[in-house]
């Protein structure tokens, strides 16, 4: 047999259970909420979609088309370089002197009014230094991580922000916002909730 305070305990659970039930009927089956978990579905979908098509090279994926790295000496008066990964061969060719191990452990640079490229060297064992870069222009932000010696750069990872993430997570945003909608529905209905609040029991 139950004792006494072990039946007010679970009579306390359940009618505070049933209130937030009740809470998340009003909030979720509100037509003003509809935009703000769309919006939220909307952020948590593009974040996901850009993590899935982060690119581990050293486990055999091909990093993104716009991996970069960097190297001295700079041209002008910047302070660093800045090289796609695919004009590397070329660059190797043609000037053998370029080092790819930075003298300072970041740096940053502005090419235009749009785009910035900076760098931070992650590690640093004297001879090899794993550094990151980071170039960003008024479409995309894109992080390119590699093993750097001086004369030669082996890719280990990239991850990259676009816009087209946004729209690739807008039907799934929507479906979880009308979801969301039609759960707070249902809860209305199931507890006799209206806009002007519950009915009695």
């Amino acid at each position: 047999m139950l004792k006494p305070g072990t039946i007010k305990l679970a009579h306390s659970l359940g009618v505070i259970t049933v209130k937030v039930i009740r809470f998340l009927a009003l909030v979720l089956g509100a037509v003003w909420f509809f935009p703000v978990s769309c919006t939220t579905g909307l952020v948590a979908g593009t974040l996901a979609i850009a993590r899935l098509d982060s690119r581990d090279i050293e486990k055999g994926q091909q990093p993104h088309p716009w991996f970069f790295v960097v190297a001295g000496p700079a041209e002008a008066n910047s302070p660093f370089s800045v090289i796609p990964l695919k004009d590397l061969p070329k660059l190797k060719a043609s000037t053998p002197h370029h080092s790819f191990l930075m003298p300072q452990s970041s740096a940053r640079i502005k090419t235009n009014e749009y785009t910035h490229v900076s760098y931070r060297v992650i590690s640093d064992k004297g001879t090899e230094q794993t550094i990151e870069v980071e170039y960003s222009d008024d479409d995309k932000t894109i992080w390119s991580r590699y093993r750097a010696t001086p004369s030669d750069v082996v890719p280990m990872f990239s991850r990259m922000s676009h816009p087209g993430y946004m729209f690739r997570a807008l039907p799934t945003a929507v479906i979880f916002a009308l979801l969301m909608f039609g759960v707070g529905r249902l809860l209305r209905k199931r507890f006799s909730i209206t806009t002007a609040g519950p009915h009695s029991p």
